[in-house]
């Protein structure tokens, strides 16, 4: 996505800004659930991917969205993670720039902040207890 973003704030059109925005919005929106607050993130990032207008780029999002799904469902749940809002502001801002450079840099901001939120879930406390295969496949 960090390169993907690079591309979508270059070629991006007024209706990729309103897809985004209207992703965000609903990203926003108090009380609304984990469920919606997944869709919506997911949302985002398709409309991310489309704004790209590269038909490689936007077929991405069949194999980062059951990732993305997955860890949003996790960390949405969850009461003590960061609000997705402002960093993905931050990458929708960039874009409406049309400044590449700092709608990359925001991405990967992004990327760091949905890791923290994944780390603080798997706290010490919780590993501890876990066997030493859980979650290595095996090895």
């Amino acid at each position: 996505e960090p390169a993907a973003v690079r591309l979508a704030a270059e070629r991006r059109t007024d209706a990729d800004l309103q897809a985004l925005q209207a992703a965000l919005d609903a990203m926003g929106e108090d009380g609304a659930g984990p469920g919606h607050a997944v869709e919506a993130d997911l949302a985002f990032h398709r409309a991310l991917l489309a704004a790209t207008h590269n038909e490689l780029l936007e077929r991405m999002e069949m194999v980062i969205e059951p990732g993305l799904a997955h860890r949003d469902r996790i960390v949405h749940s969850h009461p003590h993670s960061e609000d997705p809002v402002p960093a993905h502001r931050a990458v929708l801002d960039a874009v409406r720039e049309r400044d590449p450079g700092a709608a990359e840099a925001a991405m990967r901001a992004l990327l760091v902040q949905a890791g923290r939120d994944l780390d603080r879930l798997d706290g010490p406390g919780e590993a501890a207890g876990d066997d030493d295969t859980k979650g290595t496949g095996g090895k």
